[in-house]
């Protein structure tokens, strides 16, 4: 059984019981009652602002008023907000699933240069390799690389098969020391 997200219910039991407080201002969750007040109650939080919201690595639990007040915005970008500011939310006050979330989208996959595979531009897609980073770098790609591995979904491609994660809008495979995405149509 799914919510209106797509999440499988066992996903979100999982979410649920590592998330008792909100993974911004700490605040213990309450499941929604007329007798609770709606700042208090706890509400699904995508860190990912961008659709298909069916992942439960981008998936987290906060209460209503830090999402209200969060809304669309990457959480980068809500940081600077003065609500955030107010209640001292950032990078490094925020819960653990934030915190991996930021390292590996926001810092990493979503402010490192893809390159365009000019080569094969009948199967238009971007790359990054391992090589080419830097020594700071070289650690995202990897968590990276292992999450595409544990989670991915085999797809035939041609001749070979590969191991697929779609993560927002795009879907990612490696290919030796080389991570691969594609723009995925939903």
């Amino acid at each position: 059984m799914t919510n209106k997200y797509g999440l499988p219910e066992k996903d979100l039991d999982l979410i649920r019981k590592r998330d008792k407080s909100c993974v911004y201002c700490h605040k213990l969750m309450v499941e929604p009652k007329k007798d609770n007040q709606r700042c208090d109650w706890a509400t699904i939080e995508h860190l990912n602002p961008i659709s298909p919201w069916d992942d439960p690595l981008t998936v987290s639990i906060c209460c209503f008023s830090c999402n209200a007040s969060r809304g669309q915005k990457t959480l980068l970008g809500w940081f600077k907000n003065p609500y955030c500011l107010e209640k001292n939310i950032n990078e490094e006050t925020v819960a653990e699933p934030v915190r991996w979330y930021l390292r590996l989208f926001e810092n990493f996959i979503d402010n490192i240069n893809w390159t365009f595979a000019k080569t094969m531009a009948d199967i238009p897609h971007y790359y990054i390799v391992r090589d080419n980073l830097l020594e700071n770098e070289k650690k995202e790609f990897d968590e990276l690389s292992s999450l595409i591995n544990k989670r991915g979904i085999y797809e035939q491609f041609q001749m070979k098969q590969y191991k697929y994660l779609r993560l927002g809008k795009y879907k990612y495979w490696v290919i030796d020391n080389v991570i691969n995405r594609v723009l995925v149509n939903n």
